[in-house]
């Protein structure tokens, strides 16, 4: 074990069982560009502080590499817009989301204060509250990262947004989200969306809106969700699994329809070509069958 791995499990150690996020300003958020990396702190959840994995030094070097041929003026020039994303934490400091590699290499070549990108990712005490202000017993959850994300050129997109908007957000929606998700908020579903991305729910909430898309709904950082304490975890399936009868999965290529109180569930194909248009005729027919049943 090198000391730089001792150094790793010594902070592992030093907050396990005595860390948690907390939200940022919006002004800490808009305000702090750099910290000092003492106080940023790994996160223990990712593979780069897993002792069976741990960091790679290969990766480490090559950053260092650069970060020395790229000097200027005192300047990182080929990596100062590559922040660490990070995340506030108590008892102090910033744990990182992302970029443990370029943290180490910072450390290595005296670094006192690297980029940082400061985020609120979703925890379960957001959840929590936004079931608590649900006011349906139906839901439809979409992954935005398969289904609302896309690239220009790839597939059939939303209208670019307008200057400056644009500057601002470099995500493409798929053509007919919209018109999909105003469907199903004027028959009476909350509208859940969920990311993997290291996404503050602020960003995704505006991102959305100006779309059309209203919700409150939104959950980034999802794969956390994941490792989540079980006792927890099992809380809020129970909650969900309480709160909505009815809930709908909209994927890329299908959709997925579950009663839970009929113990009914049926799929249905969504085309690529006609993806938005498919989905609405599905959401009519469900809507019809669940009324003629009331």
């Amino acid at each position: 074990m090198t000391d730089f791995d001792k150094f790793i499990a010594g902070e592992v150690e030093k907050y396990k069982d005595n860390a948690f996020p907390l939200k940022a300003s919006l002004l800490e958020r808009a305000l702090v560009r750099r910290v000092s990396y003492k106080k940023l702190h790994p996160n223990p959840e990712d593979e780069f502080c897993m002792p069976s994995v741990g960091p790679s030094y290969r990766i480490i070097n090559e950053y260092v590499q650069r970060m020395v041929e790229d000097k200027f003026d005192g300047m990182y020039s080929g990596l100062e817009d590559k922040s660490i994303t990070v995340e506030k934490m108590y008892p102090d400091g910033y744990m990182i989301l992302n970029g443990h590699h370029r943290w180490a290499a910072y450390m290595r070549v005296g670094k006192k204060r690297v980029p940082v990108h400061i985020i609120n990712l979703t925890n379960s005490h957001d959840i929590f509250q936004m079931l608590n202000n649900s006011k349906y017993d139906k839901r439809v959850t979409i992954n935005l990262d398969e289904v609302m994300f896309k690239k220009l050129g790839n597939e059939s997109v939303e209208k670019e947004l307008s200057f400056p908007f644009k500057k601002v957000y470099k995500e493409h929606l798929i053509k007919g989200l919209p018109a999909v998700c105003n469907h199903l908020a004027n028959d009476g579903y909350d509208i859940w969306v969920y990311t993997t991305g290291l996404y503050s729910r602020e960003y995704i909430q505006r991102l959305l809106k100006l779309y059309h898309i209203n919700t409150g709904f939104i959950v980034t950082g999802a794969t956390r969700f994941d490792t989540t304490d079980s006792k927890e975890k099992k809380q809020l399936a129970e909650l969900f699994a309480k709160k909505y009868d009815v809930t709908i999965h909209i994927y890329g290529e299908a959709l997925l329809y579950v009663k839970r109180s009929a113990k009914k569930s049926l799929q249905y194909e969504l085309h690529k070509e006609s993806w938005s248009g498919d989905a609405i005729e599905i959401l009519d027919g469900i809507h019809k069958r669940e009324t003629a049943s009331e």
